[in-house]
């Protein structure tokens, strides 16, 4: 097999199993102004999914370096349907040391509207988004994983086939005295 044709289908291979780009907080969900505040929403996993999800923030004042790092930060996730849960985020369920997380169970699939609220001192600011959230089990874990070994097994396959056909044209060859 040529070079350039064993590169294409490795590059192929990895592309193919790429999933989404993710901050050390996951997924980016919106950055907004929150009053004084900017705010930078991040969740786990990708897709949101019921059971267990991560929302981290990060909070800046604009015109400044840095991040705040001792904010009062609440989530208020409300489902289209049903009652509102209220989270306080810490630096104890964070990923990344320069961000501020709640660790939850959501307990419903549909729209959820994600406020955020963040008080500093005499500073406070809100503001809002959405985010989907899907059916939860294993079957989207079993297609986020999948496309690696399936691919192994059709690059094995094609390798297999290759050396199988090499084979038998060199048997045809040299039965035909050339």
């Amino acid at each position: 097999m040529h070079l350039r044709y064993r590169f294409a289908l490795a590059a192929v291979v990895v592309l193919a199993s790429v999933q989404s780009a993710h901050a050390d907080g996951g997924q980016l969900r919106f950055r907004k102004a929150a009053g004084p505040f900017i705010v930078t929403l991040f969740t786990t996993p990708d897709p949101l999914r019921q059971g267990r999800a991560d929302f981290s923030v990060a909070v800046e004042r604009p015109g400044q370096a840095g991040l705040i790092e001792d904010a009062d930060i609440h989530f208020i996730l409300t489902p289209s349907h049903g009652q509102p849960i209220i989270l306080r985020a810490s630096r104890a369920g964070a990923t990344s040391k320069w961000l501020q997380a709640a660790n939850f169970r959501i307990p419903a699939r549909g729209v959820w509207r994600v406020t955020v609220l963040v008080r500093r001192g005499d500073l406070a600011g809100q503001c809002s988004g959405t985010v989907r959230v899907g059916a939860g089990g294993t079957r989207d874990l079993v297609w986020d994983v999948l496309p690696v070994p399936l691919m192994g097994l059709l690059l094995l396959a094609h390798q297999y086939r290759k050396r199988r056909y090499q084979r038998e044209r060199r048997t045809r060859l040299i039965s035909s005295g050339c």
